[in-house]
C-alpha cells in the first residue's frame, strides 16, 4: 500500500499544463518551509552565541559560588571558613574577597567605581583576569606577550614598577590598581598614572559639618578588556590588603572581607555545590551559585529566545497553510482519479496515505534545504565574523554557536507542522464518495 501511495503522490507533484497552478503553490510551500527553517536555525544560533558568550564573561569576572553575610556586611574570622570550604568535594579553589564602592579621581575626570579586592595568590578569578590584560607597566599586552609578562602585572600589583605613563619626577611608591579599558579612557589614564581614591563611607560629621573623606593615592598598574561593558566601565581591582586599607578609612576596622569566592571543578555542578556547602557555613551566611545571582538575566534571555523561536516559526506555519491549500486543490482537480481509485478497490487509508505522503514530501524537502542553508549561513557568519558596534553591544563580532539539539528541534518542529497540515486535505480526499465523483463522467 505504501508503494502504491508513494507512486500516486509523486505523480500528483509532477507538473502538467492544467495543474501548473497547483505545482506553483507546491513550490511556494517548499520555499516557505525552507525560509522558515533557515531563519530559525540562524537566529537561534546567534542568540545561543550571545548567551554563551555572556555567560563566559560573567563567569570570568565572578566566582562560581559566593559565600557572604545575609545582610551584606563585612565580617572577620574568615580563614577558618575558607579552610572548611577548601576541603569540600568538588571545590577547585577558595579565596576571600572585598567588594565596595569608591570614587576615583584623575587630573581630568571623576568616576564612581566598584572596587574589587582580590587575593592574588588564592583567587580563582586572577587567571582569567590575567588573560584579559591589554596594558601593563611596560606597554601593550597582546597575543605575542608571554604569560610571565602578564602574571608580573598581578604579582607586583601591591607595589607596581615604574611604568611608561608615569610622569617625570613622580617616584612615589604607591599601591597599584587595574582598571577596565572604558573606565581608564573615561579617566584619561595609562599605566603609571596617579589616581586619587575616596571612600564615601568614610565621611564623618563634625561641628562645622561633614568632614570630607580621606584620600588614598593609587598608581595604574594595568588595564583589562573583558568585553563586558558593565565591567569595563565600572570595575577596578586592587590587592585585598589595599582594599582593607580603603575600608579602614571609614567605620570598618580589622581584618575583614566582604565574602568568600568558591570556584567549582565542574561549572555545571555549581548549583549542587552551593547546596552542599551551605551546612559548612554559619546560619547568618548565604551561599549562592552564579546561576542564582544572575537568574533574572538568564531567565530574560531564555524567554527572549523562546519568543523569537515562536515568532519565526510562524513562517513555517504560513508555509503549512500553503500545503493545505495545494493539497485541497489537488483533491478538487483530481476528484475523478480519486473516485476511480476508490472504485477499483483503494481503501480509505490508502487514499489518506497518498495525500499525507504528498504533504510530507513538501515538508521534508523544505526542511532538508532549510537546515542545509541554515548551517551554511552559520558557517559563513562564523568565518567572516560579522562586525558589531562595540558602543552598543558588548561584542565586536556576531557570535554564532550551533547546538545540535536546537537544529534537531527546529527540523522536527517543521516536519511536525508539515504533517499536521496534511491531515485535513487527506481526510477530505478519503471521504470523497466515488459515486458522486463519477456521476457526470
Amino acid at each position: 500500500m505504501i508503494r502504491f501511495a508513494w507512486t500516486v503522490a509523486l505523480s500528483h507533484m509532477r507538473s502538467r499544463k492544467h495543474d501548473a497552478g497547483v505545482s506553483v503553490i507546491t513550490l511556494v510551500s517548499m520555499v516557505g518551509v525552507t525560509v522558515g527553517v533557515t531563519a530559525l536555525i540562524m537566529v537561534l544560533a546567534v542568540m545561543e552565541g550571545f548567551e554563551i558568550d555572556l555567560r563566559s564573561k560573567i563567569l570570568g569576572s565572578n566566582a562560581h559560588v559566593v559565600v557572604r553575610p545575609s545582610d551584606n556586611t563585612h565580617f572577620d574570622g574568615y580563614e577558618s571558613i575558607v579552610e572548611d570550604l577548601a576541603m569540600a568535594p568538588g571545590v577547585s579553589s577558595v579565596a576571600p574577597f572585598i567588594f565596595t564602592e569608591v570614587v576615583l579621581k584623575s587630573e581630568y575626570q571623576v568616576a564612581w567605581t566598584y572596587l574589587n579586592g582580590v587575593d592574588v595568590e588564592r583567587s580563582g578569578k586572577v587567571e582569567r583576569m590575567v588573560g584579559e590584560l591589554i596594558w601593563g607597566p611596560a606597554g601593550t599586552l597582546d597575543r605575542d606577550s608571554s604569560d610571565a609578562e602578564r602574571w608580573e602585572v598581578m604579582e607586583t600589583l601591591h607595589n607596581p614598577p615604574i611604568a611608561f605613563g608615569q610622569q617625570e619626577g613622580d617616584t612615589d611608591e604607591l599601591p597599584g590598581i587595574i582598571l577596565g579599558e572604558d573606565l581608564a579612557n573615561a579617566l584619561g589614564v595609562y599605566p603609571g598614572s596617579r589616581l586619587k581614591m575616596l571612600n564615601p563611607g568614610a565621611t564623618q560629621p563634625t561641628v562645622l559639618g561633614m568632614q570630607p573623606p580621606p584620600v588614598m593615592y593609587y598608581r595604574v598598574a594595568g588595564i583589562f578588556d573583558s568585553g563586558m561593558y558593565e565591567y569595563d566601565t565600572k570595575w577596578a581591582y586592587v590587592t585585598m590588603e589595599d582594599a582593607q586599607k580603603v575600608l579602614r578609612l571609614g567605620q570598618i576596622q580589622g581584618d575583614v572581607v566582604t565574602g568568600i569566592e568558591v570556584m567549582a571543578e565542574d561549572i555545571r555542578e555549581a548549583g549542587n555545590l552551593a547546596d552542599d556547602l551551605e551546612p559548612l557555613v554559619d546560619p547568618w551566611m548565604t551561599v549562592d551559585s552564579w546561576e542564582e545571582m544572575n537568574q533574572s538575566l538568564f531567565s530574560a534571555l531564555k524567554l527572549e529566545k523562546i519568543a523569537m523561536g515562536l515568532i519565526l516559526s510562524l513562517i513555517v506555519v504560513v508555509a503549512s497553510l500553503n500545503i493545505v491549500g495545494s493539497l485541497i486543490l489537488v483533491v478538487v482537480t483530481r476528484a475523478r482519479e480519486i473516485s476511480i481509485m476508490r472504485a477499483m478497490g483503494a481503501s480509505t487509508l490508502g487514499v489518506r496515505t497518498v495525500f499525507m505522503l504528498e504533504g510530507l514530501v513538501i515538508g521534508v524537502v523544505g526542511t532538508v534545504l532549510g537546515t542545509t542553508l541554515g548551517l551554511l549561513g552559520c558557517m559563513g557568519l562564523k568565518r567572516y565574523e560579522f562586525p558589531l558596534d562595540t558602543d552598543v553591544y558588548f561584542l565586536d563580532t556576531l557570535p554564532v554557536v550551533v547546538e545540535p539539539w536546537t537544529v534537531a528541534t527546529v527540523a522536527g518542529s517543521a516536519l511536525l507542522i508539515s504533517f499536521l497540515a496534511t491531515l485535513y486535505p487527506a481526510g477530505l480526499a478519503a471521504r470523497l464518495d466515488p459515486v458522486e465523483g463519477l456521476r457526470y463522467e
